[in-house]
């Protein structure tokens, strides 16, 4: 039987070793202008908090003693959401260097919420919008990031 405590301390590790990995690949990347920041900052910084956070579920999961409770593998239908919501991740990232970061998030995100049933279409598209237009705000113009901009933004 699987327990919740048990899944926590694999998903941890996992988080965490994800995070050494992108330490590791993002020391490889060079380039970049002396006035910005250099382009290994944001996967540096992605990197170490996948690794602190990974590392403290499974610390904090591995220390609590008491009850434990069981955990079901997911159905057919948790099966299907999982592979959906894979499958629109992986098409965020193919379509981000065509689409540009702003508007590839804002797809990935209306078809996101909508599929998860969180909410309605208007709300999504509101959330998604805003969410598109900081990202490309925030690591595009002030921090300079070298994420594509796409075709509205260039």
């Amino acid at each position: 039987m699987k327990t919740q405590r048990a899944a926590d301390i694999v998903v941890g590790c996992g988080i965490a070793v994800f995070g050494v990995f992108i330490l590791l690949a993002s020391i490889s990347i060079t380039g970049g202008a002396a006035h910005r920041l250099p382009p290994r900052t944001f996967p540096m910084i992605v990197g170490v908090l996948l690794l602190l956070c990974g590392s403290g579920l499974a610390l904090k999961s591995w220390s609590i003693r008491g009850a434990d409770f069981a955990i079901d593998w997911p159905d057919r239908e948790g099966v299907r959401t999982i592979s959906v919501t894979l499958a629109s991740l992986a098409c965020y990232i193919a379509l981000m260097s065509p689409l540009g970061l702003p508007l590839a998030t804002f797809f990935y995100l209306v078809f996101s919420i909508w599929y998860l049933k969180r909410s309605k279409w208007l709300t999504a598209i509101v959330i998604s919008l805003i969410t598109a237009l900081i990202s490309h705000y925030l690591f595009i113009r002030l921090l300079g990031l070298s994420f594509p901009a796409g075709l509205l933004f260039e």
